[in-house]
């Protein structure tokens, strides 16, 4: 019996037909990750409130915006301002180059009517210099005026250097005047010292007053260095008597 007896074992269960439920459990490692999960966001909001930046409140936040629509809109009105600072500088530009343009034709205008009156000057220095004697200062002409019975004397003196190349030349003129004093006694006094600064040729022109009310017949006029007292020229002038 026992040979050829049925054996209990359901080889082929469960089938189909079987109505029997088997019981479904959760794994063991989903759930350890589940579990896991939730550990690790625990502590990392842990670890955020403790350690990590402070949240904002809702006030704060909105503060915050607010904030930074201000300055949103204080950065449009200064890139507002720079383009027309921009503007105003491309036009301040634009008219500046016009004046320039404008003060160069102008100029080329002036070189153009000045150029004739350049050429007279120079038939003019020509003219002066023609027989002067230059060591190396030439005194090419001169004029000295007093009034009868007046004590105040007007001069002019017109002094040449030959090279108008030569750099500027430093020195002074002393003029002597001799004639007679008021009370009929004759004299001369040395009433009269200019420097000057000689680059080609120079007028120097004034008045003085001559000491004691003297008359001044005559007037010798001196050519020095301005730190020298050797004269280098001099020449002798007659005192106009104006009517």
């Amino acid at each position: 019996m026992g040979l050829f007896g049925r054996s209990r074992r359901q080889v082929f269960k469960p089938s189909p037909y079987n109505t029997s439920r088997r019981s479904r459990k959760l794994p063991r490692w989903f759930i350890l990750l589940v579990v896991g999960i939730l550990i690790g966001s625990g502590g990392t909001l842990i670890l955020q409130a403790s350690y990590g930046p402070k949240r904002l409140t809702v006030l704060e936040s909105q503060r915050l915006t607010d904030d930074l629509a201000a300055l949103t809109l204080e950065r449009q009105q200064l890139q507002a301002d720079v383009t027309e600072l921009n503007r105003q500088l491309d036009s301040s530009k634009t008219g500046a180059q016009k004046t320039i343009d404008e003060l160069r034709a102008e100029i080329d205008t002036l070189n153009n009517r000045m150029q004739p009156l350049r050429d007279e000057v120079a038939l003019f220095t020509k003219a002066l210099t023609a027989g002067v004697k230059f060591d190396p200062i030439g005194i090419t002409g001169a004029g000295f005026e007093q009034a009868a019975g007046s004590d105040k004397l007007q001069y002019q003196v017109v002094l040449v250097q030959e090279d108008d190349q030569q750099p500027p030349y430093e020195g002074r003129i002393e003029v002597t005047f001799e004639g007679r004093y008021p009370n009929g006694r004759a004299g001369s006094v040395k009433a009269l010292v200019v420097p000057f600064t000689l680059k080609h040729y120079q007028h120097l022109t004034g008045s003085i007053e001559m000491p004691n009310n003297l008359q001044a017949a005559r007037a010798t006029l001196r050519v020095y260095r301005a730190d020298g007292n050797q004269a280098l020229s001099y020449r002798t002038f007659q005192v106009d008597r104006p009517k």
